[in-house]
């Protein structure tokens, strides 16, 4: 499913069409009603129906070069193309441009609400004292994954970060009701205290610390440029771990 974040960027990508080609596009798709002028696109396409966003952005992929052509200077359009491709890249999605194609990478569930989305709703939910930072750098990380060129390392700092805050914040709560010793500043002192406290398991605390050693070499040696996969796979990582935790937090007693 596309995340909120890929909607919005569409709705980017859509309003730098000509008139006529962005008209003809909702108009074919039946995604008209509402979105009269592009002004108010992107406060309406995120509650699009998937399947008719999926059905325009596979005209437009076929079409590219036609819609291109049509916009001036072109480079407004390259610049919003890109930004949407790398955005339904970290939705799992890739656009096959030499094949004409939307191919899924990710194994997904039809339905599923993205983890990102998940994650957001979740913090916002949790009453943490870092949901403001942890938003904050994982933001920075999909941004960092975005630029112009791409800062891969940058993008997996920001999301180990974010990963050690959460679990910091829900051990500095948790403390309070299980008491125990650790050092807030050191990882494994924080995550060994979670499996002592039965906040998880022996086989989660692998689990998360093995996900956290394979993102740590992306935070300090530098990663090239084609590194992609990698970079967006240890990303999804973290934010999968991001997820459990403010779902077993959610549930754990107080």
């Amino acid at each position: 499913m596309l995340s909120h974040r890929t909607k919005v960027s569409f709705a980017q990508f859509l309003r730098v069409l000509s008139q006529s080609d962005f008209n003809s596009l909702l108009l074919k798709h039946e995604l008209y009603e509402g979105y009269e002028c592009a002004a108010t696109l992107e406060a309406f396409l995120p509650d699009a129906e998937e399947g008719r966003l999926l059905s325009m952005l596979g005209e437009i992929l076929r079409t590219r070069s036609t819609l291109r052509s049509a916009v001036s200077p072109r480079y407004r359009f390259d610049e919003r193309w890109e930004d949407l491709k790398l955005c339904l890249l970290l939705d799992g999605v890739e656009l096959d441009e030499r094949h004409t194609r939307i191919v899924a990478i990710d194994p997904t569930i039809e339905g599923s609400v993205p983890v990102e989305d998940d994650l957001d709703r979740a913090l916002r939910s949790s009453g943490l004292p870092s949901i403001d930072n942890i938003s904050r750098l994982l933001i920075a990380s999909s941004d960092s994954f975005r630029a112009s060129p791409p800062n891969y390392n940058s993008c997996m700092s920001n999301a180990r970060v974010a990963l050690e805050t959460l679990a910091r914040d829900i051990a500095n709560r948790r403390v309070r009701s299980r008491p125990g010793h650790f050092d807030a500043a050191r990882w494994g002192e924080v995550l060994a205290y979670l499996r002592v406290s039965d906040f998880i398991t022996s086989e989660e605390e692998r689990g998360i610390a093995g996900v956290y050693r394979f993102v740590s070499p992306g935070a300090h040696t530098p990663i090239d440029s084609d590194e992609t996969e990698m970079a967006r796979l240890g990303r999804m990582l973290i934010l999968s771990m991001c997820y459990f935790l403010l779902r077993r937090n959610s549930r754990a007693p107080s």
